[in-house]
């Protein structure tokens, strides 16, 4: 096959170039089949989409006389192996090198002071990159996908690593991020497989939304005293991360921080943390003990959810919300104490703790929610303070080992199927305040001996207690 060599004679590419090689050329196919081109020293700018889908084009020398590489000069490129930058050029477009997928080596010129959005993402043979001390900022996206990309290092001169600036770079296993990044964006690292630690300097305030997510090689990671917030899915599932310090710096812990990094048996919350987020911690099964400062208002949903190995944990008197499936399925969390200053705890906050044996609930709470110790199967007695008037449907369901509970006066309804299955209850009484009881409240509840209930259900006693043998239990109306 022969190489076509085209010398244009414009200041400027731009838009349209195959327009203008075919006044030079017999036919499209030729153009396609290029594989080298030579732009002269009068070409000033290389203007968007000039060499867009030359896919058999290998190599380029831009001259010394261009300033600018534009929007999607070369995207698409993907035969392009080689590139030299001139030191002329001040400024890289949007997808300047987008999918030039055999291009292995890059080195950026001091003069560039600017790498647009996407400039090189989906260069997946690309294996280093240089960056000059010229550039401040690195765009959104800028590196994205460049799935060879071993290692890199940034210059003292950036402050700025945009949203998804090394998202799966997966063959990356270490960067230092220089004193001077005051910011790094969302998912700026994440899916990068390889990375086993990073350091983040004095000079970041936040570790935004995602931006080390799916980093599943990575066992360390040191968050500075500067960081006051830990965004939402910041660390989600590194899967390989054993422990974390949050320095006292920190105020939020947002939601997803943490979920699935099911290698972290310690964590350390600080007294400046305020607010868990929703699913914080969800499934850090390796986790055994957590310690929440006095600093906290409120546990979001699901913040401890699933962390299986968990024994026991320490609410502080500050707490006034437990959220909904806080807990859940903490199957080895053996006791529990909430504070005085709880006044609502969410659904099925504790569902599935099958090793809780004993749970105080204080007299600030107000409402017991639907499943709230659901499938508590250890759960062998539990007071319900004057404070309670409402106990939500399948809130004790399942409690098999429950053989003792005093419900209260305050109570006015229970729901349905509140105590369904609690098979070793033996014994009920029902107050008079209750003016509503749903079905199957207190099905298959075969244990029981007795039961005190208020006149006003005797018509419907067989429907609150079905499949129980109602012709053997004494029953007391009031």
């Amino acid at each position: 096959m022969y190489q076509l060599k085209y010398y244009i004679p414009k200041k400027e590419l731009r838009e349209g170039l195959f327009d203008l090689v075919f006044k030079k050329a017999k036919n499209k196919e030729e153009v396609e089949n290029n594989k080298y081109i030579q732009i002269p020293n009068s070409v000033t700018s290389i203007r968007i989409g000039a060499f867009y889908n030359c896919n058999s084009l290998t190599s380029i020398t831009i001259p010394k006389s261009v300033t600018s590489i534009g929007d999607c000069a070369f995207k698409n490129c993907n035969s392009l192996t080689s590139v030299t930058i001139p030191n002329s050029v001040t400024s890289l477009g949007n997808y300047a090198f987008y999918n030039c997928n055999s291009l292995t080596s890059i080195t950026i010129p001091n003069s560039v002071t600017s790498i647009g959005h996407s400039a090189f993402c989906d260069c997946n043979s690309l294996t280093s990159i240089t960056i000059p001390n010229s550039l401040t900022s690195i765009d959104d996206c800028a590196f994205c996908d460049c799935t060879s990309l071993t290692c890199i290092t940034l210059p003292d001169s950036v402050t700025t690593i945009g949203d998804y600036a090394f998202c799966d770079c997966n063959s990356l296993t270490s960067i230092t991020i220089p004193e001077s990044v005051t910011s790094i964006g969302d998912c700026a690292f994440a899916y990068c497989k390889r990375l086993t630690s990073i350091t983040i300097p004095d000079s970041v305030t936040s570790i935004k939304y995602s931006a080390f997510k799916n980093c599943t090689s990575l066992t360390s990671v040191t968050i500075p005293e500067s960081v006051t917030s830990i965004g939402h899915s910041a660390f989600y599932n590194c899967t390989s991360l054993t422990s974390i310090t949050i320095p006292d710096s920190v105020t939020t812990i947002g939601d997803y921080a943490f979920e699935n990094c099911k290698s972290l048996t310690s964590v350390t919350i600080p007294d400046s943390v305020t607010s868990i987020g929703h699913n914080a911690f969800y499934k850090c099964n390796s986790l055994t003990s957590v310690t929440i400062p006095k600093s906290v208002t409120s546990i979001g949903e699901c913040a401890f959810a699933d962390c299986k190995s968990l024994t026991s944990i320490t609410i502080p008197n500050s707490v006034t919300y437990i959220g909904y499936n806080a807990f859940a399925h903490c199957t080895s969390l053996t006791s529990i104490t909430i504070p005085d200053s709880v006044i609502s705890i969410g659904h099925s906050a504790f569902c599935d703790c099958n090793s809780l044996t004993c749970i105080t609930i204080p007299d600030s709470v107000t409402s017991i929610g639907v499943c709230t110790f659901y499938n508590c199967n250890s759960l062998t007695s539990i007071t319900i303070p004057n404070s309670v008037t409402s106990i939500g449907y399948y809130a004790f369901a399942y409690c098999t080992s429950l053989t003792s509970i005093t419900i209260p006066d305050s109570v006015t309804s229970i729901g349905h199927n509140a105590f369904y299955d609690c098979t070793s209850l033996t014994s009920i009484t029902i107050p008079k305040s209750v003016t509503s009881i749903g079905d199957c409240a207190f099905a298959y509840c075969k244990s029981l001996t007795s039961i005190t209930i208020p006149k006003k259900f005797e018509s419907r006693i067989n429907k609150i207690f079905k499949n129980v043998d109602l012709s053997s239990i004494k029953i007391i109306y009031i």
